[in-house]
């Protein structure tokens, strides 16, 4: 008899791969995470198992999206019908930021071919490797704020003069997106001043993993941030910023046991001719002014 004839090998198999793999029963009852799941969420098998998909992942999370939320239509689908699903999805990381997987589902069936379960499979993907590899070289080069973990307002700078250099010379659309989180001096005021980088952290990644790779993120001054969206004109501008800001307010935050969830205003421009620098930037803060002078998490794009 083969070694490989015992069924324990391939569970620790399956239980090692750093791919994530789960799964549910009939009920959406999750029966099985194994380790790749607790690196790409954070979240460890004695968090989720014996719950279900549609509960919140731990007990004190009062009211929020579960980590699956987004999965539970593939889920459904594959209990339902049987046949396999590929979804591109975000998942809720245990630290409140939203992680970008692509999610593969497949139905499990028993001896008689009855469906009794599903099972998934997530990976971060070449993309969120890629970017981790370059933020861990940017880092070296001291171009990260060591705070949020995105770049620093100084090498932002140079990507949005980069960009508009490619627009006045070639014409290459590109955008301007503004972010500050709604309520901060409530925040400070509730919670103290401790909780603002932990905040601040939260909505950077979140903000960061909604962007394309070809996008990028900076923190400008002490609670803003801005991004350089490349190849981005007027047309599609305003739905990317709706976009993150949906996202965006997904996020939670873990505070001495409290959930808290927050939301932002956004503003945004696209590069016009006769921009400059200066002038692309304050159109841009003074959308973000309007935004949160209309009472926040909304988008005003400028003009």
């Amino acid at each position: 008899m083969s070694e490989f004839d015992d069924p324990g090998i391939f569970r620790n198999v399956l239980e090692s791969l750093q791919t994530g793999v789960y799964v549910v029963d009939l009920s959406q009852k999750i029966r099985f995470w194994n380790e790749g799941a607790e690196k790409i969420t954070g979240y460890l098998r004695q968090d989720v198992l014996g719950r279900f998909c549609k509960e919140n992942s731990t007990p004190q999370e009062d009211g929020g999206k579960t980590i699956l939320a987004d999965a539970a239509a593939s889920i459904i689908s594959v209990l339902r019908d049987g046949r396999p699903t590929i979804a591109d999805i975000s998942v809720r990381h245990k630290a409140g930021h939203r992680v970008n997987v692509r999610l593969r589902s497949v139905a499990v069936r028993n001896g008689h071919g009855s469906i009794i379960g599903a099972a998934e499979s997530f990976d971060e993907g070449l993309v969120s490797s890629d970017q981790d590899r370059r933020q861990g070289k940017l880092a070296d080069y001291g171009c990260l704020d060591p705070e949020t973990g995105v770049l620093t307002e100084a090498v932002i700078f140079s990507h949005l003069r980069e960009s508009l250099s490619l627009f006045v010379e070639h014409q290459v659309p590109f955008s301007v997106m503004c972010l500050e989180v709604d309520a901060l001096d409530q925040l400070r005021t509730t919670y103290g001043h401790a909780i603002l980088p932990t905040v601040l952290k939260v909505v950077a990644r979140t903000f960061e993993n909604s962007l394309r790779p070809t996008d990028f993120l900076g923190r400008l001054g002490e609670t803003r941030f801005v991004a350089a969206l490349t190849e981005c004109g007027s047309d599609d501008v305003e739905r990317a910023a709706e976009r993150v800001r949906k996202i965006v307010s997904a996020a939670e935050i873990q505070w001495w046991g409290d959930t808290l969830r927050v939301t932002s205003s956004f503003g945004a421009v696209s590069a016009e001719p006769g921009d400059t620098f200066d002038t692309l930037l304050a159109r841009a803060k003074q959308s973000l002014e309007e935004s949160m002078a209309a009472g926040g998490n909304r988008v005003t794009i400028a003009l």
